[in-house]
């Protein structure tokens, strides 16, 4: 179980990065659009931010108290990075390096919770 919620917790330490480094540039896409069509950009470009930081703080969480159920929650919330991970890559292609993070997260969190899942007697 110590591996699982290792794993759990480097993939919430990654996503909290990855969330991290896209919020950073929530002041930059602002100045892409004009007037209020720029800050309705900058309002959209946060909401991946915090969807992420969401399911980082989730599987921390689940990684410093594991249960039967925390685990499978994690593993539901795999699907928030998975699904941006293959939205970023289709709109920017695999050579950005947040594409990675994301990726590599994703992977961290599903393999983690899957295992925490399988051998957690906590009911």
């Amino acid at each position: 179980m110590t591996l699982a919620r290792s794993l759990l917790g480097v993939g919430a330490a990654l996503l909290l990065a990855t969330a991290l480094f896209h919020g950073s540039g929530g002041s930059m896409v602002s100045g892409w659009l004009p007037g209020q069509r720029g800050e309705m950009l900058r309002a959209l470009w946060y909401l991946p931010t915090l969807d992420w930081l969401t399911v980082a703080l989730v599987w921390l969480v689940v990684a410093v108290r594991p249960s039967r159920p925390g685990a499978t929650l994690a593993l539901v919330a795999v699907l928030v990075p998975a699904g941006a991970t293959l939205l970023v890559s289709g709109a920017v292609g695999w050579g950005f390096p947040g594409v990675w993070m994301l990726a590599a997260a994703t992977v961290l969190g599903a393999i983690g919770a899957g295992l925490l899942r399988t051998r957690s007697t906590v009911v």
